[in-house]
């Protein structure tokens, strides 16, 4: 298992940027290959021991509670994505809920700049990633802006819909789950 977690990682690096066989052997021998089980939540004080995490399998929801106990949904990842959770001063940090069974590598910030400073490909791709993520956000705050009807279209084209339960859809575009109901039920 922990094999071929790391090997759809390194596949999705090489994607990025060409990597040396010197990275990924010391890449290979930094990262931690986890389970976790669906329905399970790993608090923030978890989370920030890691700085990127990587999804070899599953499907992961990120959330906050804000000061009336309700939920904030804050994305989704799945299959071959990278995951960079966020400390914020305004809300309660993130929590990641395992909506499956999933498979995430990690990799601790400390080790991150170790392999900066060791490779050139680490620095190439630590950007990349960043880069990435900055567009999820931008994505996620493109949809969210729409009309409920326009933003549950784009939401079914991006997110794999079918896998996310209707709440935690309507959550994550700010609507009710009344509204995306009267959506789905117009089409």
């Amino acid at each position: 298992m922990k094999n071929l977690a790391i090997g759809k990682l390194l596949e999705a690096l090489a994607h990025l940027s060409p990597i040396s066989e010197g990275f990924v052997a010391e890449l290979s021998e930094k990262v931690v290959v986890e389970t976790f089980i669906k329905n399970k939540e790993i608090a923030p004080k978890v989370i920030s021991k890691s700085s990127i995490h990587f999804v070899a399998s599953g499907l992961i929801k990120g959330n906050y509670f804000n000061q009336q106990g309700r939920e904030i949904v804050t994305g989704f990842w799945w299959e071959k994505m990278f995951v960079i959770t966020k400390q914020n001063s305004i809300h309660e940090s993130e929590h990641l809920f395992f909506v499956e069974d999933t498979i995430l590598i990690s990799i601790s910030s400390f080790d991150v700049e170790r392999l900066v400073k060791q490779f050139c490909e680490a620095r190439r791709l630590a950007q990349a990633v960043y880069l990435i993520e900055r567009r999820r956000l931008r994505e996620r705050g493109d949809i969210v802006v729409l009309p409920a009807n326009e933003a549950y279209s784009m939401f079914q084209e991006r997110f794999p819909a079918a896998r996310i339960k209707l709440r935690d859809i309507a959550n994550f575009l700010g609507i009710t789950p009344y509204t995306l109901s009267r959506i789905r039920n117009a089409r």
